[in-house]
C-alpha cells in the first residue's frame, strides 16, 4: 500500500505560548477547537530553534539551525547561499504550493519570500480579512498534490488590543504582579484564533487525506526575565505547541526523555512525501 502523502498543511500561529491550548491550559475555552483536533498528536517537549519570527521559520523550512541557515536572529536579511528549502523541494517535486500569512513582509528578503503572499488580498488590515479566499485556493484543485502553509499574526504584540479604549499596558501589569490579569489578554487573542479562524479551516479539510502541523513559530515571555520575544532563550518563548494530524496514522508517540525541534519537522515532512533531497 502506498502511503505516501501528497498533501501537506503548515499552520504557523505566531507568538503561541506553549500554555495557550488547553491541552495544557485547562482554564482555555476552546470547545470547537479541541473537537476537531481531537485526534491529533501533541508534542509536549517541542521547542524552536530561535525566538523570533525570522530564524524560526527559516530552520522550519531548511531543518538548520541558524548558525547553519545564516539567520542568526530577526535583524539577519539574507539567508546562506545554496540552501533548499520547502517550497522549492516541493515546487520542484510537482506539487501545487499555497502560502499566505498576515505578515508576509516579514520574511522579505528571505529564499522563499515570493511564496508566502497576503491572506486576504483584498484587505487593507489583514486582522479585518476573511479566510475565504484561501479556504477555496486551498481545496482547489482537490486531485493535485498540495504543500500550503499558513501564517496567522493576530497573536503577536498587541494581542489585537490596537483602538481598545482604556487597554493596560500589559508589561506594567507583570511588573506589579499581575502576570494572569495581563495573560487574559493574550489568550483572548489566541482563543480567537484557535476557536475561530482554526475550526473554519480544519473543518473544511477531509483529515484523512492532509497531513496537518500547527504549532508557534516562538512563544511570548510574559514574565520580569522576558516581556515578549526576540532576544532571550527563556522557556516561555522557545517551548510551543505542536499539534500533528498525518493520514492513516494513529496517534504518534513522542519522545518523553527527549525534547522535539522545529528542525525535526523538515525531514519528517520529506518523509511523508517520499521525497529524497
Amino acid at each position: 500500500m502506498d502511503n505516501r502523502v501528497e498533501k501537506f498543511l503548515l499552520i504557523s500561529i505566531d507568538c503561541w505560548r506553549y500554555d495557550a491550548l488547553s491541552r495544557t491550559n485547562p482554564t482555555l475555552c476552546t470547545p470547537k477547537f479541541d473537537l476537531v483536533t481531537q485526534d491529533f498528536s501533541f508534542a509536549d517537549r517541542f521547542f524552536v530553534t530561535a525566538p523570533a519570527t525570522r530564524p524560526s521559520h527559516t530552520s522550519l523550512f531548511t531543518g538548520l539551525y541558524p548558525f547553519e541557515h545564516g539567520l542568526y536572529g530577526q535583524t539577519y536579511l539574507k539567508m546562506f547561499d545554496q540552501i533548499q528549502n520547502l517550497f522549492q523541494i516541493f515546487d520542484q517535486a510537482g506539487y501545487r504550493t499555497l502560502a499566505r500569512s498576515q505578515r508576509p513582509d516579514v520574511f522579505r528578503f528571505l529564499d522563499f519570500e515570493s511564496y508566502i503572499t497576503l491572506l486576504d488580498p483584498n484587505a487593507k488590515q489583514q486582522h479585518l480579512g476573511s479566510l475565504e479566499n484561501f479556504l477555496e485556493a486551498l481545496k482547489s484543485p482537490e486531485e493535485s498534490p498540495q504543500f500550503c502553509f499558513l501564517h496567522l499574526w493576530y497573536t503577536h504584540g498587541g494581542y489585537g488590543m490596537g483602538g481598545v479604549r482604556s487597554s493596560p499596558n500589559l508589561q506594567q501589569l507583570v511588573h506589579q504582579g499581575k502576570t494572569e490579569e495581563a495573560l487574559k489578554f493574550y489568550y483572548a487573542a489566541a482563543t480567537h484564533v484557535l476557536e475561530f479562524m482554526l475550526v473554519e479551516i480544519l473543518k473544511s479539510l477531509p483529515l484523512d487525506e492532509w497531513a496537518i502541523f500547527i504549532f508557534g513559530d516562538h512563544g511570548e515571555g510574559f514574565c520580569d526575565e522576558v516581556m515578549a520575544h526576540g532576544d532571550n532563550l527563556h522557556q516561555n518563548v522557545i517551548r510551543v505547541p505542536l499539534l500533528v494530524n498525518i493520514p492513516k496514522t494513529d496517534q504518534l508517540v513522542f519522545p518523553e526523555d527527549a525534547p522535539v525541534s522545529m528542525i525535526d519537522l523538515f525531514p519528517t515532512i520529506l518523509n511523508l512525501a517520499e521525497l529524497n533531497i
